[in-house]
């Protein structure tokens, strides 16, 4: 089944850079929308679309990566989605226009979506489900240090030298990935029979009337909304504090931060829970701490610590979620690997993408609290989908 070296095993930082493709180009660039709105004359729901068009199209691109990859191997789409993520960056820096910029974020986002897809697909070809999901949490642990980065690192950039830093540090990523998928990666899936866009379909349609696949499925889904819904309104209640943006930077880096306590976290506990019992509990978790939010918030108005500390614990239920509802989605149907990582990838970063629009649309760029309100109604959502799969798993 596998072409790969015996004595080969997937570099993990290559993987986490590949998975962190998504967060770092979100990341990196958040601090610098409030300047870009400036800078070329756009409102904040336009320049909302530098986040959401980027989402969107990872959301598109991963449907399309995965059966790809079940016919024609993980590599090669691994290596494409790299080098038009790099491609893309570039673009966007010599760009002058909103238009020219969302343009090249579309790209961005299937250049992205190749990666994340490809980075998970090889873990769960290489380690299978019982290992996956420890190993999945070291990378995301790992990958996780992108966005710290990118947060402290896109503030400080917009502050020197504008918002096409952000973009030219995008395109040098993407290079320095596809020099290393291109020496470090081998091939982890050869393909049993042709995979034809019929049968990507019918996978499509197998998976989504698969009740374990769906309730992981959204539950990965609803969670990883949470964030970007936060990415795409957090900046602006951080100015009205008179934040500069590389302030933000360090304040947005403790979601972060608390995402990777929670993913290193999670690799102990497996060792003695179920994964559907860690994912619930996570989900409760995150719902109390965006109440803790809401509650400190009006409380102190003009403190970031209400948010930041808030935020920090946020991703540290977040480590403890995703990465567990993503192997779980992507193990349901052995053959259906490549595919159902890239629909759980489509329905994570289509979620994202649109729930940050809504944000915005319902005026949480005005007005904090409708920001968090809209992240408890969409944290209660990602809750009962992890009730409903730990309730799919008893009754086997």
């Amino acid at each position: 089944m596998s072409k790969h070296n015996e004595q080969w095993s997937p570099p993990t930082w290559v993987l986490s850079l590949g998975a962190g493709l998504a967060p770092f180009a979100v990341t990196l660039v958040a601090p610098a929308i409030p300047a870009m709105a400036i800078d070329l004359n756009a409102d904040s729901n336009i320049a909302q679309l530098v986040l959401t068009t980027l989402l969107l199209s990872i959301a598109v691109g991963q449907l399309v990566a995965g059966p790809l990859s079940d016919r024609f191997g993980r590599k090669s789409l691994f290596l494409g989605g790299a080098i038009a993520y790099c491609v893309a960056g570039f673009g966007a820096v010599l760009s002058n226009t909103i238009e020219g910029i969302i343009f090249f974020r579309v790209i961005q986002g299937f250049g992205a979506a190749a990666a994340v897809a490809m980075s998970r697909s090889i873990v769960v070809d290489f380690y299978g489900r019982d290992r996956a999901a420890g190993v999945m949490s070291t990378i995301i642990a790992m990958m996780a240090i992108i966005p710290i980065f990118g947060t402290s690192l896109g503030g400080v950039l917009t502050d020197l030298v504008g918002w096409h830093g952000s973009f030219f540090m995008l395109a040098i990523t993407g290079l320095v990935l596809a020099i290393f998928v291109g020496t470090q990666i081998q091939e982890t899936h050869q393909p049993e029979h042709v995979f034809t866009f019929k049968d990507a379909l019918m996978g499509y349609r197998e998976l989504l009337g698969t009740d374990r696949f769906l309730a992981s499925a959204l539950t990965t889904a609803f969670q990883t909304a949470v964030f970007f819904a936060m990415m795409g309104f957090i900046a602006y209640s951080f100015e009205r504090m008179s934040i500069s943006p590389k302030e933000f930077g360090v304040w947005m880096a403790t979601t972060s931060v608390g995402y990777v306590i929670g993913n290193l976290a999670n690799k102990r506990l497996l060792n003695r829970y179920r994964i559907e019992i860690i994912t619930f509990v996570g989900a409760i978790a995150s719902l109390i701490c965006l109440l803790l939010m809401e509650i400190w918030h009006n409380a102190a108005p003009n403190s970031p610590m209400g948010l930041a500390i808030p935020m920090l614990l946020v991703g540290l239920s977040n480590g403890v979620i995703i990465a567990n509802s993503i192997i779980t989605a992507s193990s349901v149907i052995p053959r259906l690997r490549g595919s159902a990582t890239g629909l759980v990838g489509a329905m994570q970063m289509g979620a994202g993408g649109i729930s940050g629009t809504v944000a915005i649309w319902l005026g949480a760029d005005q007005d904090t609290n409708v920001g968090i309100l809209t992240l408890l109604v969409i944290s209660f959502c990602s809750l009962m989908s992890a009730w409903w799969s730990s309730r799919l798993q008893q009754s086997q």
